[in-house]
């Protein structure tokens, strides 16, 4: 079978596919793939059954290597991906080489990407899906995210050249939504003030869940000792804190919190690609509105791929032919050591290769390596060890040698 050698991991990257369903019984959730739009457009890009298992990159996407050839499709977030360096859209297919290099930066627009394989992704099944339960910590490449060294491998076929008809990363603010099944125990204002507020994903949001900071829907705490009971995903809770709590896929089978509202199935994907900082709102539909639009969403998958130009990848090398700057992914704590106190892991005037650390960048109490993008020689670097950067901040150009 053709493989995909992982350099670089990312920020969450892990084999996900349609969900585990038919077990939350025994209390393991669906999970699977957090947008449900864009991986099966990888899929259906490349003849793929739409639920087959593709890798999930969350914020910061890794850097991978074609140990074979194959056809490979990306969707979802744009992380400026590319192939030997050269430009790879969100939406297109590609075949790539024996050492083809695929890279990814910081989420510009959304925050997760998918990237299916022909014939999809294949590890063991477990529980009816391929899915990785990284809270169990079962499924998927050992029931976890993915590491540098990792193969992942697929069985191959043939695919073509071809595009999304359809933009398939369905990121935006607004959220319609259904009252809940306990919206009765909420004072009639609450729903007035739910679908006239505007609110905030904050950092403390994952895969989960995400946690909304903007006005309260109660002058009073709400109640949080109710008996626990089923929880849906999409399920917009109120916690006694009054913070608001929409459930994701992999979130637990039960809760105690009451749900005022329930997003609607057709903007889960949305959901899926709020990060934190971006701005949400919600807007009422009834039972039947929901219904089509969901049904108007699904009737995209009819739609035939669009032909597009064979893309040239370029020459494998890692060797860039002019400087190179390295920006930072995304707002974070730059640390240019492994520990308080050790020496740099780089310094001006050192040679470096590409793969090589060169800081570690903090975000959300989580340590990543970044990594150098190509060999050459460290001319410029521009910041102080702890600082605090933004995305997009130049922390070091690396000159070609």
């Amino acid at each position: 079978m053709p493989r995909i050698r992982v350099l670089r991991a990312g920020l969450q990257s892990s084999v996900q596919d349609a969900g585990r369903r038919g077990s939350e019984h025994l209390g393991v959730t669906v999970g699977g793939w957090v947008d449900d739009f864009a991986p099966r457009w990888a899929n259906r890009l490349l003849g793929n059954d739409l639920g087959a298992a593709v890798l999930e990159f969350t914020l910061l996407g890794p850097d991978l290597e074609a140990v074979d050839p194959g056809w490979v499709a990306l969707t979802g977030a744009d992380m400026g991906a590319a192939v030997n360096g050269r430009t790879w859209p969100p939406g297109t297919t590609r075949h790539l080489l024996a050492g083809d290099r695929v890279t990814f930066g910081g989420a510009a627009r959304g925050v997760r990407a998918y990237l299916a394989a022909a014939g999809g992704i294949d590890v063991p099944v477990v529980l009816s899906s391929r899915s990785t339960d990284l809270v169990a910590g079962f499924g998927g490449l050992g029931g976890r995210a993915l590491q540098p060294g990792d193969e992942l491998q697929y069985p191959g076929g043939g695919a073509e050249s071809v595009r999304a008809p359809v933009e398939t990363c369905r990121w935006g603010s607004r959220i319609r939504i259904l009252s809940g099944v306990r919206s009765d125990r909420f004072p009639p204002e609450s729903w007035r003030r739910l679908v006239g507020g505007s609110y905030r994903v904050t950092d403390q949001s994952d895969r989960i869940g995400l946690r909304l900071h903007g006005p309260t829907v109660s002058d009073t705490p709400v109640r949080g000792d109710h008996l626990s009971e089923g929880m849906a995903i999409g399920s917009i809770e109120v916690p006694p804190s009054g913070e608001l709590l929409v459930l994701l896929k992999s979130r637990g089978s039960i809760g105690g919190y009451s749900t005022l509202a329930h997003a609607a199935t057709v903007d889960w994907p949305t959901l899926g690609q709020l990060g934190p900082g971006d701005e949400v709102t919600f807007v009422e539909v009834g039972a039947a509105e929901a219904l089509r639009l969901l049904q108007e969403r699904e009737a995209l998958f009819d739609c035939a791929p669009v032909g597009d130009e064979p893309q040239d990848p370029g020459p494998a090398s890692g060797r860039a032919t002019e400087s190179v700057e390295v920006r930072a992914p995304m707002w974070c704590i730059i640390h240019g050591a492994n520990l308080p106190g050790q020496s740099p892991l780089v310094r001006v005037g050192d040679r470096v290769t590409r793969g090589q650390t060169l800081a570690i960048f903090e975000v959300m109490t989580q340590f990543y390596e970044l990594a150098s993008p190509s060999n050459g020689r460290i001319i410029s670097k521009g910041f102080a060890d702890g600082d605090v950067v933004t995305e997009g901040a130049l922390l070091f150009v690396i000159a070609p040698e």
